[in-house]
C-alpha cells in the first residue's frame, strides 16, 4: 500500500509541472514587471472579521505580498466542509511552521449570520489547526463580491437541505500574479509542493535539488475502486495500515482493523447514513462522535456496491499489517 502511495506520488509530477497557472500577461514579462492586474486592482479590499474578533481587510491585510491558500465553508455543513477542512490540515502539516510566515492559509464563511468569530474559533479547534490558519467572517455581500472575484460564486441554494457551493479553493501569490484554482480533495502532498514551491518559486529550501525522473513510473498504479474511494473521500480523517508514516496524526481513528472490531452490519449503515445513526443518538455513534473531537462524519452517498468495494480494501489492509508482524 506504502509502495503504491509512492507511486502515485511520483507520477503526479507531470500534473503538477502543467498545474500553475501563471496569469502575468507577457507584456509583464517584457520589461512592465511591475504590472500585476490580481492584485490590488483586482481584488476588493473589503473588511473581514477574524476568529478572534480582529477586524481586517481582505487585500491590505491578508493577501497583499504573500502566499495564499483561500477557501469558503460553512460550520453547519455535515457533507463536504468538514472534509476540505481536514485536507488543508493535512496540508499544514507537510508545510510545518512555513504556514503564518510565508504561507497562508484563510478560510472564509458563506454562512455570517451563523458563524460568528466565536463559533469559527471553536470549528477550528476542533480541527486542530495551527497557526498561519485564519477563519473570517464578515458582511455576506462582501462575501459574495469575494467569491465572484475568485471565479467560486454560487446563487444560494439548497441541496439535500444543505447550502451547495463550489468545492474549489484558490491559491496563489499576490507579488507574482500566479493563482491556480484547485481541489481541495487533491493529494496532499501535491497541494504541498504546489502552494510551498510552485507558487513560492522554491521560497525557503526545496526538498529535492534537481530531481531525476529516470525511475518515474511510465503508467500510473492501477487502484483498486476501494482504495481510490478511501483515498479521495476517507483519507482527509482516516488511514488504513499505515500508521508508521508521517501523514498518520489525522482526525479520525485508524480503520485498519475496523472490518474485524465492529459489526459488518453496523459499519454499511455507519458509512452509508452517519447523520441519521447521530440523529437517532446509536450508542457506538454518539461513543465515536465525543471520542473524536465532535466531529461528525459527513454523508458521503455512496451506494451499496461502493460500500463494500470500500470494506473489501481496508480488510485487505488489516491482512497486510498482519504480514508485516
Amino acid at each position: 500500500m506504502i509502495k503504491s502511495r509512492d507511486l502515485l506520488r511520483a507520477a503526479t509530477v507531470v500534473v503538477m509541472l502543467a498545474g500553475i497557472w501563471n496569469v502575468t500577461p507577457s507584456h509583464a514579462a517584457n520589461g512592465s514587471q511591475n504590472y500585476n492586474p490580481w492584485g490590488k486592482s483586482y481584488f476588493p479590499n473589503v473588511p473581514l472579521t477574524t476568529m478572534d474578533g480582529k477586524p481586517v481587510k481582505f487585500y491590505d491585510d491578508l493577501i497583499k505580498g504573500k502566499v495564499v491558500a483561500v477557501n469558503f465553508i460553512f460550520t453547519g455543513c455535515t457533507a463536504s466542509c468538514g472534509m476540505e477542512t481536514a485536507r488543508m490540515r493535512q496540508v499544514q502539516q507537510l508545510l510545518g511552521d512555513r504556514v503564518g510566515k510565508d504561507v497562508f492559509f484563510y478560510s472564509i464563511t458563506i454562512d455570517p449570520d451563523n458563524d460568528s468569530p466565536e463559533a469559527l474559533k471553536a470549528y477550528a479547534k476542533k480541527f486542530d489547526v495551527g497557526p498561519g490558519w485564519t477563519f473570517l467572517t464578515g458582511d455576506i455581500k462582501d462575501i459574495d463580491m469575494l467569491r465572484s472575484k475568485f471565479g467560486l460564486y454560487k446563487p444560494p441554494q439548497l441541496v439535500d437541505g444543505q447550502i451547495d457551493h463550489d468545492l474549489s479553493m484558490m491559491i496563489g501569490n499576490d507579488t507574482t500574479g500566479r493563482w491556480q484554482k484547485a481541489s481541495p480533495m487533491e493529494n496532499p502532498e501535491v497541494l504541498a509542493t504546489q502552494i510551498g514551491s510552485w507558487l513560492s518559486n522554491w521560497k525557503g529550501t526545496p526538498t529535492h535539488q534537481n530531481p531525476s525522473y529516470a525511475k518515474a513510473p511510465v503508467r500510473l498504479p492501477q487502484l483498486s475502486k476501494g482504495e481510490e474511494l478511501f483515498r479521495t473521500r476517507c483519507a482527509t480523517c482516516h488511514t488504513v495500515g499505515i500508521n508508521d508514516t508521517p501523514m498518520a496524526k489525522t482526525i479520525g481513528p485508524d480503520l485498519t482493523y475496523v472490518t474485524s472490531s465492529r459489526d459488518r452490519n453496523w459499519l454499511v449503515r455507519w458509512i452509508r447514513e452517519p447523520d441519521v445513526m447521530l440523529a437517532e443518538k446509536d450508542p457506538l455513534a454518539m461513543t465515536l462522535y465525543a471520542k473524536y473531537n465532535k466531529l461528525a462524519m459527513p454523508n458521503l452517498k455512496l451506494k451499496d456496491g461502493e460500500i463494500e468495494s470500500l470494506l473489501s480494501f481496508m480488510e485487505k489492509g488489516a491482512a497486510a499489517m498482519a504480514a508485516k508482524k
